[in-house]
């Protein structure tokens, strides 16, 4: 497919919580977008729980090992800080005696905004993780298409309302909800958490992704979740 030049498309996977499936949401968006003709950035912009983006704990990591197009790059150009404990950033980086420099880190984000290539920028843990003593992760989100990745499962209805709220107080709102159910939960409760957050939001949900037996060959239902989004 020809390649598509002038691309302002800055998306962000966020999380009602940790673990709820952004790193998988991540890489299936930037499959989505190369086979749509686009050369997609991932970016952490913080990383926790790993020494280095090259560990196999990491987000980065997993996503260059699984996209062709990356897999002989180097996850740290996908990352701004990285963090050994597993923690929200402000006491992962404090654990390590250093601090984030926000303004450092939104400069960063920016100039990679700046790029011609659309950018698929990964949370870490929830909207409302500290990143330091002022500054919450929710406020990265501002200028990019934010797409939520909530559990399918029981007490995902308050969780992704919540987020849905959060979001709306600082006028953001996301292109769609995707449901993470790696552990079957049953297509009756599935419905009704699709119908109650629907219903209360106005935010459509985009689809159900189960769990992925094979990473490197993703059936294209998963991917074409996206489809409305560009």
């Amino acid at each position: 497919m020809m390649q598509i030049s002038n691309i302002k498309l800055n998306f962000s996977i966020v999380g009602t919580d940790t673990h709820v499936g952004k790193t998988v949401v991540s890489l299936l968006l930037m499959k989505y977008l190369y086979q749509q003709g686009y050369q997609p950035q991932y970016l952490k912009p913080i990383q926790t729980g790993c020494q280095t983006p090259r560990d196999p704990d990491s987000d980065a990591h997993f996503i260059y090992q699984h996209t062709p197009n990356l897999r002989h790059c180097n996850p740290d150009d996908s990352v701004i800080y990285c963090f050994k404990p597993a923690k929200a950033p402000l006491f992962a980086a404090r654990n390590m005696n250093t601090k984030i420099e926000i303004n450092y880190l939104k400069q960063q984000i920016q100039l990679r905004f700046q790029e011609n290539h659309p950018v698929v920028l990964e949370a870490v843990g929830g909207l409302m993780v500290p990143i330091n003593e002022k500054t919450l992760f929710i406020e990265l989100c501002i200028n990019t298409i934010p797409i939520l990745v909530a559990r399918a499962g029981l007490g995902t209805i308050n969780h992704t309302l919540l987020s849905i709220a959060a979001l709306a107080n600082c006028n953001i709102t996301p292109a769609g909800i995707i449901l993470s159910n790696p552990l079957s939960v049953s297509k009756e409760m599935i419905q009704e958490n699709v119908e109650a957050i629907e219903l209360f939001s106005g935010i459509r949900v985009m689809g159900i992704l189960d769990k992925i037996e094979n990473f490197d060959h993703v059936s294209d239902k998963y991917l074409n979740i996206f489809h409305n989004i560009l």
